[in-house]
């Protein structure tokens, strides 16, 4: 715990000065940095760390997506990323079926180290399906800065609402866990966890709304804010299992050793990237004043 909240605090410090100036090309820096990262640590999960074919392919998306984002008008963006996603999951795909005559057993000698080469179909699924999950979610994070007047507090929300529900779950399910949620894939959580994490969120949100409106001057819209946190909380919830059955699917406890005592990227931000995207279509569907104006 002691090291959880060290990583913790160092990781606040180093993230405030991308906080800031996240207008500026250090917001686009942490995103490249973070979907680079995250892509990298989906194919090390599956078995396809050192696969150079897959590593260009998935890191070329990821960085793309990221540059896109921000110098492009949001629909040429979706017209981008459509035909991107069309090519990267044909040519890994295709690298699939080029090497399935490639025998999967170890040589002599390597104990049970699978062939770098060969490139399963459930690999090539899960590589290719999350990189477009994770580029885009990172990519949501410089999308709603952009947007004017209200980005920097969308930005924020980003971070606030998924690792709110997941404070508030752990403390509740702490407290007062008694029923598992989904054992099978995450053995802690629990139902009374997550009813815990929605309706902290749902009080802090509110604080935080009040705040924004009293020491800032914006007119939060209470209730587009309640219904928004109401359904991001349980998609954020959906994030954090995703990335765990992944986990337990290929026997791994950690993503990676990025932040000590809290894994990896994906350990940290699986929450984020799933609710991400739906912050910003709100956004898109029924304008940015849906929340603050």
């Amino acid at each position: 715990m002691f090291k959880r909240i060290i990583t913790a605090f160092v990781g606040i410090l180093i993230l405030l000065p991308f906080v800031i100036f996240s207008d500026t090309p250090a917001g686009l820096v942490l995103s490249v940095v973070m979907a680079c990262v995250g892509v990298y640590e989906i194919l090390k999960c599956v078995g396809k760390g050192k696969n150079i074919y897959l590593l260009v392919l998935v890191e070329a998306y990821a960085f793309s997506v990221q540059i896109l984002s921000r110098y492009v008008e949001s629909n040429v963006f979706l017209s981008c990323i459509t035909l991107m996603t069309v090519v990267l999951f044909a040519l890994i795909m295709a690298g699939a079926v080029f090497t399935a005559g490639q025998p999967t057993d170890a040589e002599p000698g390597e104990g049970n180290k699978i062939r770098v080469h060969r490139i399963t179909l459930s690999q090539a699924a899960i590589a290719s399906i999350m990189t477009v999950y994770i580029s885009f979610g990172f990519s949501s994070l410089v999308l709603l800065r952009d947007i004017e007047h209200n980005g920097m507090i969308l930005f924020l929300m980003w971070f606030f609402i998924p690792w709110l529900c997941d404070a508030m779950a752990y403390f509740t399910g702490r407290a007062f866990g008694k029923h598992k949620l989904i054992p099978a894939v995450s053995p802690k959580k629990t139902v009374e966890g997550a009813v815990g994490g929605v309706i902290g969120t749902l009080v802090i949100m509110m604080i935080f709304a009040l705040a924004m409106q009293l020491g800032f001057g914006y007119k939060p819209n209470y209730f587009g804010i309640l219904l928004l946190t109401l359904i991001c909380c349980p998609v954020s919830m959906c994030g954090d299992l995703i990335a765990s059955l992944i986990k337990r699917e290929y026997g791994i406890k950690d993503y990676g050793k990025l932040f000590p005592g809290h894994g990896g990227v994906m350990d940290r931000f699986d929450s984020c990237i799933s609710t991400g995207p739906f912050i910003y279509i709100v956004c898109v569907l029924f304008s940015s004043n849906a929340l603050f104006y």
